[in-house]
C-alpha cells in the first residue's frame, strides 16, 4: 500500500491504496493540534503503508513533525517530492527549478500524464491561485501565483476598520458588505484565471483548462472558459512520480524550502 499526501499550509488531503486504485481518503485543516497530532487523527488507523509520498508547501518544520511521525509509528523514511530541472516529460522554466512550489509541479506532471502532448493551462485554486502553462513538448512556459479567496477577505479585514470578518454569501449583486466581500472575492478570483488564460492563450495558443485544489468546485460555475475539473490532480501526479522512480523525491530529511 502507499500512502500519498498533500499538504498546505493549513490543511492535509491525503489517499491511499494499491494497485493504483484509491481506497481511502480525507482531508482536514489544520486547528489548534500539533501537526503531529494531525497525523495521528489522520492516519493512526490504517494499514502500514510500504511507501508514503508527500507534496508540501507547508514549510520545513511541517515536514520534520510529519517525518518523525511516519518514522516513529510506521519505521518509514517520508519521501517529499521536490521540483527539479526535468521529469516525466516536462521541463521546469524556473533558473533554480527547487525554487518553484513542488505542488505546482506535481500538477504539471499529472497533466501530462492525463492529457499527453498537448499545449494546457493547469489552474490550482488554493490558499494562492497559481496559474501554469505547459507546452505541447512538454515545456513549462511560467506562470502566475494570485492571491486565493480567502486571503483577500482577510487582507480586507486587516486593513480596513469597518468591515468585520464576517462569513457570507457570495453574490454578483451583494446586498450588504458582508456579501459584497465574498462575491468580490470569488468573482475576482473568477475573472482573475479567464483573463489571465485568454492572455497567455493569445500569446501562446490554445490549450486545454485544466482546474482542480480546495476551491474549485465554488469558482467553476463563475468562470466563462470551458474548464475540466480535476479534484484528483495532485493525487495523479504523486502516483505518477511514484512508478518514475526517484529522481523527484528526497527523503525526508531534506531541507527543501518548498517555496510556492
Amino acid at each position: 500500500m502507499i500512502l500519498l499526501a498533500d499538504v498546505g499550509n493549513s490543511r492535509i488531503k491525503w489517499v491511499s491504496g494499491a494497485r493504483g486504485e484509491f481506497q481511502a481518503r480525507g482531508r482536514a485543516a489544520h486547528g489548534e493540534e500539533s501537526w503531529a497530532e494531525l497525523a495521528a487523527r489522520l492516519w493512526a488507523n490504517l494499514p502500514r503503508p510500504d511507501r508514503v509520498i508527500i507534496v508540501s508547501v507547508a514549510g520545513p518544520e511541517v515536514r520534520a513533525a510529519l517525518t518523525a511521525w511516519i518514522r516513529q509509528t510506521w519505521a518509514l523514511e517520508a519521501e517529499f517530492v521536490v521540483s527539479t530541472a526535468a521529469a516525466c516529460g516536462i521541463r521546469n522554466s524556473y533558473a533554480e527549478p527547487e525554487r518553484m512550489g513542488a505542488d505546482r509541479w506535481v500538477a504539471m506532471i499529472a497533466a501530462r500524464a492525463l492529457l499527453g502532448p498537448q499545449a494546457c493551462y493547469v489552474v490550482d485554486c488554493g490558499t494562492a491561485v497559481t496559474i501554469d502553462a505547459l507546452a505541447a513538448d512538454g515545456q513549462h512556459l511560467g506562470g502566475v501565483i494570485v492571491p486565493g479567496m480567502r486571503l483577500m477577505r482577510e487582507a480586507l479585514y486587516r486593513e480596513t476598520r469597518q468591515i468585520p470578518p464576517e462569513t457570507g454569501e457570495a453574490r454578483l449583486f451583494g446586498r450588504s458588505t458582508r456579501d459584497g466581500v465574498w462575491g468580490g472575492a470569488l468573482y475576482a478570483v473568477a475573472s482573475a484565471i479567464d483573463g489571465i488564460i485568454d492572455r497567455m492563450i493569445a500569446s501562446h495558443g490554445p490549450g486545454a483548462r485544466l482546474l482542480t485544489g480546495g476551491a474549485a468546485g465554488l469558482v467553476l460555475p463563475q468562470l466563462q472558459g470551458e474548464y475540466q475539473c480535476a479534484p484528483d490532480l495532485i493525487f495523479t501526479g504523486l502516483r505518477v512520480i511514484a512508478g518514475a522512480g526517484r529522481g523527484c523525491l528526497k527523503i525526508a530529511h531534506s531541507t527543501n524550502p518548498g517555496y510556492p
